[in-house]
């Protein structure tokens, strides 16, 4: 009888978090200094937390989702570990002897465990076989670390490592995510699904992880019926208690097959339970969709996520869009819109940034994902970097680190000292929490669907009974202010859910 293969997840939990003290507290501990100032560091923490630039954060624990798509689409025994792995855990399974291949999906952020892990195991568990998947896959130590490395969707190299027919039909897969969000003192702890139902992007954007695997190739291997099913498995086993649910579409081109989508949407108009649905797309493909289509069933989208990149220089992905109008048209009907921007592009000086981010808050979107040009393995930018020689030297942890710039640039210093307070700072002028929470609030109240009803009918009432509370000659300011900022909070505490962040690319 074979033996099992165990699958792990190599990868630092506190990148998974929007707090950006939690972030840089973190990577403090992994002995990294010499790579950057360690006083500027400090003492831009130090700033951060006496500015309040906190009081709000998002935390996300996803359950190991490439290991949990592989095991699911493998026909061997298997057994996955949910947690980041240590190396103490790894020692615990493999004194066991019932694993003959030990699969470590690596992140970035994990680079060190990976590397930790598997030089032990090569000592320690010789007969053990060594398969390194994810983006830390990339790398080029891992093909000397590693008995094998995976690319792609994981699971076709896989089957063919452990004699199992590479084209067997894949199997749908979704996977729990914790989430824990803060805001003033208040923290709020929720669940929900990454949905997995296709593979890749259309778009094959020079920075993507998902280009790095796939190209520009896009595949949706899985019927509407077979999405609608995974839906109502997952809130079966996720929340089955609840009668409203969240899934998220674990891609980088979520609902890019439009014919598929439409005929999900159709299928699932009628659900045992309420189901938002939050994704990233491209401007192209949403446009292609009704309103009415997006937000009248029991599946309705609530949040999507468009990556504008850059206004000024965009991408072909956003030719010929009218992002404005789309923004507001999508707003309308109740739908918030997250608009990625990223900076440290070539062509971008500190001037023209500004220029970018006036033309991003005309736009008006809900809220925004401002994010700094990171360099992910084996993508066409980090290949051209580094034939150019414009990488920098430092461990895989810095590559996509938050405000840490690994590469030569024309206008910015490398490390943190440019990077890091410009991004804190277009982050401040582009979002303001409370106003976040007014903006999401406005765009609550005119959903149109059903389900959402007597929630607006319940908020409108609360607002109005407390505006009827308030004696205006007590406020030295308008009272409206006063009564904006409670409906805000209102809606943090009955509405909010879930933090409009994504996991675009949870099985790279």
């Amino acid at each position: 009888m074979s033996k099992e293969i165990l699958f792990t997840l190599a990868h630092d939990p506190t990148y998974d978090t929007t707090s950006t003290i939690g972030r840089l507290e973190g990577l403090q501990k992994k002995g990294f200094e010499r790579y950057y100032n360690p006083g500027f560091l400090e003492e831009y923490i130090n700033q951060t937390r006496c500015h309040g630039e906190d009081n709000f954060s998002f935390t996300w624990h996803p359950y190991n989702a490439p290991g949990q798509w592989m095991s699911n689409n493998i026909s061997r025994p298997s057994k996955v570990i949910t947690d980041p792995i240590t190396l103490e855990r790894t020692r615990e399974e493999l004194e066991s002897e019932r694993f003959e291949y030990l699969v470590i999906s690596t992140h970035l952020s994990g680079y060190s465990t990976f590397r930790e892990i598997a030089k032990h195991v090569r000592e320690e568990y010789p007969k053990v076989k060594i398969i390194a998947a994810s983006t830390g896959a990339l790398i080029d130590e891992s093909s000397q670390l590693a008995d094998f490395t995976l690319r792609g969707s994981q699971v076709h190299d896989l089957r063919s490592i452990v004699d199992q027919p590479r084209n067997d039909p894949l199997k749908i897969t979704t996977v729990q995510s914790d989430t824990e969000t803060y805001y003033r003192g208040i923290t709020k702890t929720g669940n929900y699904a990454l949905l997995i139902s296709s593979l890749g992007c259309i778009n094959g954007c020079d920075f993507c992880p998902s280009t790095a695997q796939f190209g520009k190739e896009y595949i949706t291997p899985f019927s509407a019926q077979e999405i609608k099913d995974s839906i109502i498995s997952a809130h079966e086993k996720i929340a089955p208690k609840s009668n409203e649910f969240i899934v998220s579409v674990a891609e980088p081109q979520g609902l890019g097959n439009i014919k598929l989508w439409k005929e999900v949407l159709r299928l699932c108009r009628n659900l045992p339970f309420k189901c938002d649905l939050v994704t990233t797309t491209s401007s192209k493909i949403i446009e292609k969709y009704g309103l009415d289509e997006l937000t009248m069933g029991d599946l309705s989208l609530s949040t999507v996520n468009i990556g504008v990149e850059s206004l000024l220089q965009g991408y072909k992905k956003n030719a010929g869009v009218d992002l404005k109008a789309l923004n507001q048209r999508l707003q309308a009907a109740g739908i918030n819109v997250v608009l990625t921007y990223i900076i440290g592009l070539d062509w971008q000086t500190k001037d023209n940034i500004r220029e970018e981010v006036k033309l991003l808050k005309d736009i008006g979107s809900s809220a925004y994902i401002v994010a700094n040009l990171k360099m992910h393995p084996n993508t066409p930018l980090y290949k051209a970097y580094r034939k150019s020689g414009r990488l920098i030297d430092v461990p895989p942890e810095l590559l996509n680190f938050y405000g840490y710039q690994s590469y030569v640039h024309p206008n910015f210093v490398a490390g943190f000292n440019d990077m890091l307070p410009l991004l804190g700072e277009i982050a401040n002028e582009l979002t303001d929490e409370g106003e976040s929470f007014r903006t999401n609030l406005q765009i609550f109240m005119k959903r149109k669907n059903e389900k959402d009803l007597q929630k607006i009918s319940t908020i409108k009432q609360m607002t109005e009974n407390y505006r009827k509370s308030l004696d205006p000659r007590t406020y030295k300011e308008n009272t409206s202010v006063i009564v904006d900022k409670f409906a805000a909070e209102l809606y943090f505490h009955l509405i909010f859910r879930q933090m409009d962040l994504f996991h675009p690319f949870v099985i790279l």
